[in-house]
């Protein structure tokens, strides 16, 4: 009997310590001082996801339903079947609130890979939730809503300017709307009321990237002002995840290759936008002695250091690509000036090796060359004298 209680405590053992890894390598490792039983049903979930996907072979960006529940490799949440409320909304096993719309009229719930869809009756408001490491969440109306997140346990809310920080542990997030939205905060509450031809949007710093939160604050202004056109996650085998922020903007995603993806996008406005681009885990494979390249309509750009040049805009096309992260991850982010359609490549190649100095080797005095046919002449004329002295003396 006790051998078998040590078996048994070994093996739980075990499985904690391969579990624990996985959720911190996606960021749902502990966060601000959470124990494991405070971080409630998201980490359940997370956990029911990982075991129920692995044992369908499901390996990269993409949501498995189950009994009302989704499960995502970053986002986990239930649908309510009466009303369409999106319960226990959780990134990487972190818990961070409810969503509810007023008289929302619940129609159903659809599953197109990394998004999950959920429409009313009158097909007037749609919810759209993207497993992704940002957590992307978009409601798009064209009549007047009311939305409220309540926030779970430990979840906290303040207004900076025109967004709502979100926090929950070392996780930040910002609920933010493009049209005309207005904001509250009243306890555990946000409440989000926007008119007609408007969207709510929700996205966390990229939780693959946490180090990156400033940028993610910037993407969020940037949305709420229609800059930021475009969003793309590419996870591992050969997923990925496109978020639209601009109506008039189209992705399609041509190729995914080890050393290359390719992408194709338009617009009918021809405005310039922000495209970011989250590379995750086995995108690319990226060997020692080689980097990142950003080709735009089939010529390699110079991307700068410093994302606010990107942010900012110039009339040319400019990237910034984040550092590399554990040689496998990284942000991208490119402003294209105009549109009509661009070709955008990221490509692996070999890093650029340092030019060897030219050095200048001091020239060596020239030789006077000695005119051609003066040595022949020289012996004719020294034959002649000898012939003239002989004669002489004869």
């Amino acid at each position: 009997m006790k051998r078998y209680i040590l078996v048994t405590f070994i093996a739980a053992c075990l499985l904690i310590s391969i579990a624990e890894p996985v959720l911190a390598q996606m960021g749902g490792g502990p966060m601000g001082g959470q124990q494991m039983g405070e971080r409630g049903r998201a980490f359940d979930m997370m956990n029911q996801g990982m075991g129920l996907r692995g044992g369908q072979g499901m390996h990269g960006l993409g949501f498995m339903h189950s009994a009302g529940n989704a499960f995502g490799e970053y986002v986990t949440f239930t649908v309510d079947s009466q009303t369409g409320d999106v319960l226990d909304y959780g990134i990487a096993g972190i818990p961070l609130f409810d969503i509810g719309i007023a008289d929302f009229g619940y129609d159903s719930t659809t599953e197109a890979g990394s998004i999950t869809r959920i429409s009313n009756t009158d097909a007037s408001t749609l919810v759209q939730l993207h497993d992704n490491p940002a957590g992307v969440i978009n409601i798009i109306t064209n009549k007047d809503i009311s939305v409220t997140f309540t926030l779970a346990d430990g979840v906290t809310a303040t207004k900076e300017d025109n967004l709502v920080k979100i926090e929950s542990g070392s996780l930040v997030g910002y609920i933010t709307g493009t049209g005309i939205t207005t904001t509250s905060v009243s306890g555990t509450a946000v409440v989000v009321e926007a008119s007609a031809d408007s969207a709510v949007v929700f996205r966390t710093s990229a939780v693959n990237m946490p180090m990156f939160d400033n940028i993610g604050y910037r993407f969020s202004q940037e949305i709420a002002t229609n800059r930021l056109g475009m969003e793309i996650a590419f996870g591992r085998n050969r997923t990925f995840n496109a978020i639209n922020y601009s109506a008039d903007m189209r992705v399609r995603v041509h190729s995914m290759e080890q050393d290359r993806i390719r992408i194709l996008v338009n617009s009918t406005d021809p405005t310039g936008r922000l495209i970011s681009m989250n590379l995750d885990n086995s995108s690319l494979v990226i060997g020692a002695r080689e980097r990142l390249r950003i080709h735009y309509d089939g010529t390699p750009l110079q991307c700068v250091n410093d994302p606010n040049m990107v942010f900012n805009g110039t009339d040319a096309p400019v990237c910034w690509i984040s550092p590399l992260q554990n040689g496998v991850r990284a942000q991208v982010m490119i402003h294209v000036p105009d549109f009509s359609e661009h070709t955008i490549d990221i490509v692996v190649e070999p890093e650029e090796e340092e030019e060897e100095p030219v050095t200048q080797e001091t020239p060596e005095p020239e030789e006077t060359p000695e005119t051609p046919g003066f040595g022949l002449v020289a012996s004719v004329i020294g034959l002649l004298i000898w012939i003239y002295r002989t004669r002489t003396r004869n």
